[in-house]
């Protein structure tokens, strides 16, 4: 198979070849094909089918569209993948012509004899690009499309220059036409008709393209028009360099891969023959994570595109104040003799621009240290580009030299695999995919992690991935294995030199985020760790971000790499003392366990509140303006709770250990997934065992039983319960026991049904003498509920709308919708669909509102059933459309189960 973008969007399989239509389907085909192999986010794909206002319903249609490019475009010899978050269009990248045709002329360099692969890869193109799509997203792919072909092109042209001068000429005509202002190819049109004996027709050119340099820029001809010039009045005679042309890259990295996106914007930063402008562009980004290797993969790949030479320094070793002594061996590389350099530095700078003035002249500076520093050694001339790498993000220069800032981080998981496979082969990792999954993950994605361990594999081609993947996995904290006697690939070196020019309270920050368990932690939880106050820690934690050891992200949240973060644990375990690391750990888990109650009272306020103790001094505590904003800290800090609650456990604090589980249990109740759940729910039970508290015992029973209900465990939730009520019995706790009668009820009916009604009543007699008026409500309609299932639908319908309007009163808005889907249940089974629709809708709205995301989405199930026995098949499709987004966003294999029942449905229509 292979997919046309470069000209009208086709597909050629092996039975047929045609067109794709209508645009959309083309347009989105387009799109995914274009990162063939990546996941492209909903997103990109809403903006690139249908621009940057995107209709209502367009995530529906496009759900459609994307059906039927499965189903009727690629038939078969190709798949999109959905993925959280995305879609991901499954074929090798050679099924693309688009990604054949940049392959192909990537590899020509590289060749003995580049023609062949450059003509294969002109002849993929079959007119314009994308032809007729409408959009901006399109007419972007067209202009950058376009000048990839011009450059492929012009490469062309300089292999068969002196072989086919003629079909040189007429190749590149129309594009010197399209192109007045392109020095390139005004040259290379002049190389050609000279050697096709066009002499007087070169001439013309030539005189041509200088009117036009100087009436649009003012410019005279730059280095290679002016060499193409000097070639036709000597009359055939070579020509002459009149300086040294340096060529100073350092071999670039064998294996390369990835990075298509990066080199594409450092291609943009480069744009146009003979910018008007020097062009300077900076990557930065984490120790370890290949910005050299990108730097001097794009130097290589565009050597081209600076005849007058390439210029190279690593600036890691260079103190940042003397930088200016390298501009000696950058003149003599140059051409200037040594006793022409000046002593004074002004006046070294001033040459060094003067002799690069009317070049083209490509400038590396690797690993520079600080903006200071490389600014005296900046190309300026008009042409020329400086492409800088550096540990820090640069940004003064892109206010004082209008640098283009290029960010790096970690490989994709398909890019770290590629890197594996190019060193030891895609064989080697076929024969054991787990570990090779293993090894990747530990290295963090980390380009020189993957490295290290790759060269460790080549040299023992004997050893298996296992083998080395269960040393990473033991040695999770411990950077030991990848250690070396190279500092340049010593990751504890490499990582030193990122953090030896922090200040103090910096560096002292920086240790104690390894004692965090997670790589992500709010701003506040590093704030604890250090004993600062948050705005002193948002200080250094931006010093930290500039430098790329921490990434400093929206909502006050950082970000640590896995191996950075172990780093900064061998660190502190070497300058702080033991005393200091369990104060710091004991502030941590106080934020936690006092944000996460704080979390609690804003988003379940009808909820029992634990007795709390004072929280250590120096600890923050989040205070949240809404239930958005502690939803979302929710979210982003329920993953580190099972560390957690280890590390409470190690330091000997059951009493956090139990109550971190608690304070975190309605909201994971409600999202899943429930195998974490008990795992969490069983370390705080040992912890609450060990206290010998009663009362603690039992909730962490209470939520264990509720998962295993979730997980559709009926027994075991029925003994859970039974035994945190047989821990209450002595407590006076009605409404502790009250919330146990009606957790049993729901249980017990799929089990002993007969039983279910009664814990029922009983769960709401305690409500009402504990004064829960809240609790009581929703004990009344899970006995309406009940009822139902006997078949006494009135008195069903009645206890549960009287349920619902008590509710409603009381702004529970969570226990309401609950009730509005009790409701929708028996009027369904009563026979009035049209009603049951209504409230099936109402229920979900609701249950969106208050985040309880997974009733919402078993509501949204039913509403389809709803729906179809209504003979309204639309209806239902979309509500189970809506249900699968919804279990997709827990995360839950429910999805695919409701989406097997879309296409099933589908299919009868």
């Amino acid at each position: 198979m292979l997919i046309r973008l470069l000209g009208p969007v086709e597909v050629e399989r092996t039975d047929r070849t045609g067109p794709v239509q209508p645009p959309q389907v083309a347009l989105a085909l387009a799109a995914l094909a274009w990162e063939a192999g990546r996941v492209v986010s909903v997103e990109t794909l809403l903006a690139r089918v249908w621009g940057e206002e995107v209709p209502a319903g367009a995530r529906r249609t496009l759900y459609t569209v994307v059906t039927r490019i499965r189903r009727d475009v690629l038939a078969g010899e190709g798949a999109v993948v959905h993925r959280p978050g995305g879609y991901l269009l499954d074929v090798d990248g050679s099924a693309v012509d688009v990604s054949r045709f940049r392959s192909l002329v990537s590899r020509a360099p590289a060749a003995p004899d580049p023609a062949p692969l450059l003509d294969e890869a002109l002849a993929l193109w079959r007119g314009e690009p994308l032809t007729g799509l409408p959009g901006a997203w399109a007419e972007r792919a067209r202009h950058r499309l376009a000048g990839e072909r011009k450059d492929a092109v012009l490469r062309w042209a300089r292999t068969m220059t002196g072989r086919d001068p003629a079909a040189v000429v007429t190749a590149l005509s129309p594009l010197a036409d399209e192109h007045p202002l392109d020095e390139l190819l005004a040259a290379a049109l002049v190389d050609a008709l000279h050697a096709a004996g066009r002499t007087a027709e070169a001439l013309a050119h030539f005189a041509r393209a200088r009117r036009t340099l100087a009436d649009e820029l003012g410019v005279e001809p730059g280095t290679a028009l002016r060499r193409a010039h000097r070639t036709l009045l000597r009359s055939g005679e070579a020509p002459t360099t009149t300086h040294v042309v340096p060529a100073q890259l350092p071999v670039g990295l064998r294996g390369f891969v990835g990075r298509a996106a990066e080199l594409e914007r450092l291609a943009a930063s480069a744009t146009g023959e003979r910018p008007a402008s020097a062009a300077v562009c900076a990557i930065s980004g984490p120790p370890g994570v290949g910005k050299s290797s990108l730097a001097l993969r794009w130097a290589h790949l565009n050597r081209d595109r600076f005849p007058d030479g390439q210029l190279y320094a690593d600036l890691s070793t260079v103190d940042p104040a003397g930088a200016a002594m390298v501009l000696p061996r950058f003149l003599g590389a140059l051409g200037v003799p040594e006793s022409r350099v000046p002593a004074d530095v002004e006046a070294r700078i001033g040459l060094y621009r003067s002799v690069l003035a009317h070049r083209r002249v490509l400038v590396v500076l690797d690993d520079a240290r600080a903006a200071d520093q490389v600014r005296p050694l900046l190309a300026t001339a008009p042409g020329c580009l400086t492409l800088i790498t550096s540990r820090s993000e640069l940004s003064g220069l892109a206010v004082t030299a209008g640098a283009s800032l290029v960010g790096l981080d970690v490989l994709p998981d398909e890019d770290a695999h590629r890197l594996l496979a190019a060193r030891l082969g895609e064989a080697r990792l076929a024969a054991e995919p787990e570990a090779a999954a293993l090894i990747i993950r530990r290295c963090g994605r980390l380009p020189l992690a993957l490295a290290i361990v790759a060269a460790r594999l080549a040299r023992r081609t004997d050893l298996p991935l296992a083998e080395v993947a269960a040393e990473l996995a033991r040695s999770d904290a411990d950077l030991q294995p990848f250690a070396g006697g190279d500092p340049a690939t010593d990751l504890r070196s490499v990582f030193g030199r990122s953090s030896r020019d922090l200040p103090d309270l910096a560096l002292r920050l920086f240790r104690r985020l390894g004692q965090h368990p997670g790589p992500h932690l709010p701003l506040a939880a590093a704030a604890s760790l250090a004993a600062l106050p948050v705005e002193r820690a948002r200080e250094l934690a931006a010093h930290l971000d500039r430098g790329n050891l921490v990434d400093l992200r929206a909502h006050d949240r950082l970000h640590v790499h896995d191996l950075l973060r172990a780093y900064a644990a061998e660190q502190g375990h070497a300058a702080d003392s033991r005393a200091a690391r369990r104060a710091a750990s004991r502030r941590l888990l106080d934020y936690y366990l006092h944000s996460a109650c704080a979390a609690s009272e804003v988003c379940y306020p009808h909820r029992e509140k634990p007795t709390l103790r004072a929280r250590a001094r120096g600890a923050a505590v989040e205070r949240f303006a809404g239930q958005a904003e502690a939803l979302r800290w929710y979210a982003e800090e329920s993953p580190a709770l099972p560390a957690l609650l280890a590390e409470a456990t190690a330091a000997g604090l059951d009493r956090h250990a139990w109550q971190l589980a608690w304070a975190f249990s309605e909201f994971m109740q409600r999202r899943g997934p429930w195998e974490q759940i008990l795992r969490v729910q069983e370390v705080a039970l040992a912890a609450a065992d060990r206290l010998g508290d009663r009362l603690a015992q039992a909730r962490c029973h209470n939520c264990i039983a509720r998962a295993h209900d979730r997980l559709g465990r009926d027994e075991e939730a029925v003994e859970h319960f039974q035994r945190a009520i047989a821990l209450h019995r002595d407590l006076d706790e009605p409404r502790l026991l009250a919330h146990l009668h009606l957790g049993l009820s729901v249980s017990l009916h799929r089990v002993r049904p007969d039983e279910a009604l009664g814990h029922t009543l009983r769960a709401r007699k305690l409500f009402r003498q504990a004064g829960d008026a809240v609790g009581e409500a929703r004990a009344l309609n899970n006995t309406g509920w009940l009822r139902a299932r006997i078949g006494e639908y009135d008195q069903a319908l009645a206890d549960c709308r009287r349920a619902q309007r008590i509710l409603a009163e009381l702004g529970y808005a969570q226990g309401e919708g609950h009730a509005w889907d009790s409701i929708a249940h028996v009027l369904e089974a009563k026979g009035d669909l049209a009603q049951a629709v209504a409230c099936y809708e109402r229920a979900v709205e609701l249950l969106r509102g208050c985040d309880d995301l997974y009733p919402a989405a078993e509501t949204l199930v039913r509403l389809g059933e709803t729906h179809l026995r209504a003979g309204d098949t639309a209806a239902a499709l979309d509500a189970w459309k809506r249900a699968a987004e919804g279990y997709d966003v827990l995360g839950d294999a429910r999805a695919d189960r409701v989406r097997d029942r879309i296409a099933a449905c589908e299919q009868r229509r």
